[in-house]
């Protein structure tokens, strides 16, 4: 009797121990890493430490460690390692004295389980008594549509000149860099006061520098004293853009010819006066019609029903096409004027848009 007791109770053992049950699932974890202790802490002032200790609340990797920036540049290179929620940045040499230092992590720490980046942190010390506190900000535009870019290189050279930036962008380093975010605006910090050479690109190939045919801004020379702001518009150099010849015939769709409409532009008198500017009607990003602008009211008829907007660009050459930019020789592409108000067209109704 005892035997068979002894059989039953073993075999539901064994049956209890064998049935693994999945454990319940949470939510899952969206939130990025936290600092919660640094050695030394940021923003200090002499600094004189060969490490610096970074202490997060979970578990973190560097996803990319050519990502992590140090501006000014240090040589040779400080090592970084991983050890368990920590990062350890070693510096073999002492560093240039009386001088604030950034370390730019470029989103590159993430959690190690969901990779969830800490967006935005930087390390800032400073090796003498003070941190530098200028700060320059501003939008990335694509020059044509106006619209804002994610992710363009943003980048500043100190005290160089501005004739030998063709070849400071495809060779050399700028002394500062950061990309823009997911809402197209950068945000330099910690800046020393100083002339620079601000300017954007698109590392589409991911060289490092720039390359013909990646979308490129023109240099812009800044003099920084506190805190500024500039926007960056970036195009494709004229030797590696298709040209650009503009439809100056507006042809009405014949699917359905009744509902147009019309409307009257009307212009200052700086704008149409020396007849220099070419407007365009716009439809969903796309040139519907060009013309001169020649008059202070410009009306144009047989519009299919819709949505428009309206920019104009300066017409140098009068060859009536927009010419971008040519970095090596300086020279900056035509001027483009977004208007962000738009018009409505409905059918049968004339209607007035004025251009300020």
């Amino acid at each position: 009797m005892l035997y068979i007791v002894f059989y039953i109770c073993f075999s539901l053992l064994l049956s209890s121990c064998a049935t693994v049950v999945a454990p319940s699932g949470g939510e899952i974890d969206k939130l990025p890493p936290v600092l919660v202790f640094a050695k030394p802490n940021n923003q200090s002032v002499n600094f004189t430490e060969k490490e610096i200790f970074l202490v997060f609340d979970e578990y973190i990797q560097i996803k990319n460690k050519p990502d992590v920036s140090f501006f000014p540049e240090i040589n040779p290179k400080p090592t970084i390692r991983i050890r368990g929620k920590s990062v350890i940045i070693e510096f073999p040499e002492e560093l240039k004295p009386n001088t604030t230092h950034i370390i730019n992590f470029n989103n590159s720490i993430v959690d190690i389980n969901e990779s969830n980046p800490l967006k935005n942190f930087q390390y800032v010390f400073s090796t003498g008594d003070i941190i530098d506190t200028c700060r320059l900000s501003g939008g990335v535009f694509d020059l044509r549509s106006n619209t804002k870019i994610q992710g363009s290189k943003v980048g500043l050279f100190k005290n160089k000149l501005v004739e030998n930036f063709d070849s400071l962008i495809r060779k050399g380093e700028p002394d500062y860099f950061i990309f823009s975010n997911e809402n197209g605006q950068y945000n330099f910090s910690n800046l020393e006061p100083g002339n620079y050479i601000l300017y954007g690109t698109r590392d589409l190939n991911l060289s490092g520098n720039y390359q013909g045919g990646e979308p490129v801004s023109m240099p812009l020379e800044i003099t920084i004293k506190d805190n500024q702001k500039s926007d960056i518009f970036l195009f494709i150099e004229s030797n590696f853009s298709k040209e650009d010849t503009l439809n100056f015939s507006y042809k009405r769709k014949k699917n359905n010819p009744l509902r147009t409409g019309s409307v009257n532009l009307n212009f200052k008198e700086e704008i149409y006066k020396n007849e220099k500017y070419i407007g365009e009607i716009m439809l969903n990003d796309s040139s519907v019609f060009c013309f001169y602008i020649n008059s202070n009211i410009i009306q144009i008829d047989s519009l299919l029903t819709g949505v428009y907007s309206f920019r104009m660009f300066e017409d140098v050459n009068k060859n009536k096409s927009w010419d971008p930019g040519d970095i090596k020789n300086l020279i900056p592409p035509e001027k483009i004027k977004n208007f962000i108000n738009s018009f409505e067209v409905k059918e049968d109704w004339e209607i007035d848009f004025f251009i300020d």
